[in-house]
């Protein structure tokens, strides 16, 4: 389907919102049929999420700033867990403890 243009999209906002939400879900759903069934069933949950923060949005501007809320503690958790995985990384790697029969290079320096 076509998009129609911004005029257009700006009538049904003003005049029309039930259509403008139509093209949305719409919209939405030929881009989630795009994808995989595990990714699909991922992406409704996600799109279930945005839908309930908007029904509770006392406006437009209340939802976006829902969503946009959504959107930045989603990423404050994925670097918290890449930062945890850093720090379990470190940790495996300072406790490599090397066989009987090798000889460190610096130890063997310092004790000469």
């Amino acid at each position: 389907m076509e998009m129609p243009d911004f005029d257009t999209l700006k009538h049904w906002a003003l005049a029309e919102p039930e259509r403008l939400d139509a093209l949305l879900h719409q919209q939405i759903e030929a881009l989630i049929a795009q994808v995989g069934p595990d990714q699909q069933r991922r992406l409704r949950g996600l799109q279930f999420r945005i839908d309930c923060q908007r029904r509770l949005a006392r406006n437009n501007l209340d939802s976006c700033i829902r969503i946009a809320n959504m959107m930045h503690e989603s990423v404050h958790a994925m670097r918290r867990h890449i930062v945890h995985l850093q720090e379990a990384s470190q940790e495996e790697s300072e406790e490599i403890v090397p066989p009987n029969n090798v000889i460190w290079l610096a130890e063997r320096v310092k004790n000469k």
